[in-house]
């Protein structure tokens, strides 16, 4: 509308100018004819008073510019047709020009006024004249008939094409509305259909209710639930076609969720063909209208497998939780036992190598144990969530996959790890005799550093760093796995310790190629790396950087000594601070016969 009365504005200062040009050609046309009347003159100050006064009146109203100007000039032009030439005169170019005025701006009414007025006009002129009762003053000269014709004639043309651009833009932007308008009838139209999409096909049943809790709508399952279509349903109250037995812990919440309040409730629904009962749970949300309830919104949705999967989960927390009590008792007998080991270890002074041995053993104790006590805590944990999360109602189904396959891999892990733990005890008198816990065989290296990765894999996840195999498959080695493992987990194990403290990028990559007849393998991190002086003494028995802080400066001793003896190769060390570090074991393909005894 705003922009409507620019419009308007604009064309009228258009016709103010024009009418500003006729004036002041028919004053030029009197100044310089022949008969300079200066009573016709005296129209030409009226004239533009009236268009002053319209154009001060414009600027308040569009409507009182118009009618100031269109009725102040058909008054002077009326006086002036009468005064002089009547229906001879020029000035009838003028009523054409008004009436177009009238009828484009004023509208219908005016029209016909203005016209009528115009008419009758020049009717009583024409009839005064022919009976003789009025005779018009002589004929203007004609300078004065052409300036007055010209410049109105100009201004209808003017008018004219400003009345057409006009009309164009009306045109242009009507039909630019029209376009859009049916742009958005099809999006419209689009979203009622995916609505409908969404409706029928939501793994819910879902309906709407008027305030007397009427059917308004509802979907193919909300009519599935009573055995009818939905549009059967339509209008009746949904006390007439619920069950009874389900009414009592329907119409409480219902009338509260009528009163302005949501809420949810739990019931059984029967089966309509096969009589088997369900378990669904249903959301009503009240629907407002200026503040009014005006309805309610109801979201049924079948949780029978759900609750029965609680159920089931429930259970099975109950022994989990009995087998991880088992599980800890036995821990803490082996924790016991290797005490009691350590406390040994501490009083003998005796041998070097028997020391290095012990201490081995034990070292490699703590791994499985610690593991095994990691991951009592962490099924623990995840069995706290998850009874939180059955209480809550918040139970989905990649939940119990999720945790199913947790307790599975945590007992496995547990399993594995604490028979271990009683392997290497049952066989701790023999250590001193035996440097080799395992058997010897055949193996294919990539396989081998997978699985241990894979042991370790509960415990690395808690960091942010992570462990890249670079190994090709076909390497095959005649060693003892076990003491490799050792060799492998002690190593990895100090990366994360060690080399990636207080960093969260850490990437510790293990490769492997063979060179004549040995293994190459390589542990390389991009860490922190270590200073000169302590890569002097990287092998040294309970030489830590973090004595103290739960180090014992055995783990490097032990690495060096399940090469050396147990395997039967060699290790060395490159590295540089801020830059990483580098293991290098090099081992044979073939352990020497000596070695696996």
């Amino acid at each position: 509308m705003a922009d409507e009365n620019v419009n308007y504005r604009r064309f009228l200062y258009g016709v103010q100018l024009a009418l500003l040009l006729i004036c002041v050609l028919t004053f030029l046309g009197l100044v310089f004819g022949a008969s300079y009347s200066l009573s016709r003159a005296v129209f030409f100050p009226i004239f533009v008073t009236i268009i002053g006064l319209s154009y001060f009146q414009l600027r308040r109203s569009v409507r009182r510019g118009a009618v100031v100007l269109i009725v102040g000039i058909w008054i002077a032009t009326s006086a002036l047709t009468v005064s002089f030439a009547g229906v001879h005169s020029a000035n009838l170019l003028i009523y054409a020009l008004l009436l177009v005025l009238t009828g484009w701006i004023m509208g219908d009414r005016w029209l016909i006024g203005i016209t009528g007025a115009t008419i009758v006009l020049m009717l009583g002129l024409s009839a005064a004249e022919l009976l003789g009762f009025y005779n018009p003053s002589p004929r203007a000269s004609v300078l004065v008939v052409g300036s007055t014709v010209m410049g109105t004639l100009i201004a209808i043309s003017v008018l004219t094409s400003v009345a057409y651009r006009s009309l164009a833009a009306g045109r242009d932007h009507a039909l630019a509305l029209a376009q859009e308008m049916a742009q958005k009838a099809r999006t419209l139209a689009q979203r009622e259909r995916d609505l409908e999409m969404i409706m029928e096909n939501v793994p819910a049943a879902l309906a709407s209710f008027d305030a007397q809790s009427r059917l308004r709508f509802g979907n193919k399952r909300y009519g599935e639930l009573f055995g009818a279509k939905p549009e059967d349903l339509v209008g009746r109250n949904i006390a007439d076609y619920v069950p009874e037995e389900a009414r009592a812990a329907l119409m409480e919440k219902w009338d509260s969720c009528l009163a302005g309040e949501a809420g949810s409730y739990r019931r059984i629904n029967r089966d309509p063909q096969t009589g088997q009962k369900r378990i669904v749970d249903v959301e009503v949300v009240p629907e407002y209208d200026h503040g009014q309830v005006t309805g309610l919104f109801a979201l049924v949705l079948d949780v029978t497998e759900k609750v029965a999967a609680e159920n089931r989960i429930r259970e099975l927390n109950d022994t989990l939780e009995m087998r991880v009590r088992e599980r800890t008792a036995e821990l803490e007998a082996a924790l016991d036992k290797l005490h009691r080991s350590q406390d040994e270890l501490a009083r003998s002074e005796t041998k070097a190598a028997l020391s290095t041995l012990i201490a081995s053993v034990s070292h490699e104790l703590s791994t499985p144990l610690g593991n095994s006590l990691m991951m009592a805590g962490t099924l623990s944990d995840q069995g706290t969530v998850f009874e939180k999360a059955i209480e809550a109602n918040q139970l989905k189904r990649s939940d119990l996959t999720n945790f199913v396959k947790t307790v599975h891999e945590g007992n496995d892990l547990m399993q594995r790890n604490l028979q271990r733990a009683v392997d290497l005890l049952k066989n701790f008198r023999q250590v001193a005799n035996d440097h080799a816990s395992e058997q010897r065989r055949s193996f294919d290296l990539a396989i081998m550093v997978g699985e241990i990765v894979d042991t370790l894999a509960p415990s690395l996840k808690r960091h942010p760093h992570k462990v890249v195999i670079d190994i090709p498959s076909g390497i095959t080695m005649d060693s003892l796995p076990g003491a490799l493992g050792q060799v492998a987990i002690n190593l990895i194990n100090n990366a994360y310790i060690h080399a990636f403290e207080g960093r969260n990028d850490g990437v510790l990559t293990i490769s492997a190629h063979v060179v004549d007849d040995e293994v190459w393998l390589n542990f390389s991190d991009n860490g922190v790396g270590i200073s000169p002086e302590n890569l002097t003494r990287m092998f040294e028995p309970f030489f830590s950087t973090k004595k103290g802080k739960g180090g014992s400066g055995l783990g490097m001793g032990i690495v060096e000594n399940l090469v050396q003896k147990t395997l039967g190769g060699s290790i060395r060390v490159q590295s540089e601070l801020g830059l990483g570090t580098v293991f290098e074991v090099h081992l044979p393909l073939v352990a020497p016969e000596q070695q696996a005894r």
